[in-house]
């Protein structure tokens, strides 16, 4: 995904917990916010030691 794209997921994430009445749907939406940054940061990882052994 583009970084665009990711930001755009993000966002909507956002705008979803910022539209939900109850509370713990707010706390659901933020946590799988969150994981989602987390993977994200954790396949940018892979993907820059991926391209670096590559060029080896």
């Amino acid at each position: 995904m583009t970084t665009d794209s990711v930001n755009k997921l993000l966002a909507s994430f956002d705008d979803l917990a910022s539209k939900a009445d109850d509370v713990n749907v707010q706390f659901l939406i933020r946590a799988i916010k969150l994981h989602a940054e987390l993977t994200d940061a954790r396949i940018a990882d892979l993907e820059q030691t991926l391209t670096a052994s590559l060029k080896k």
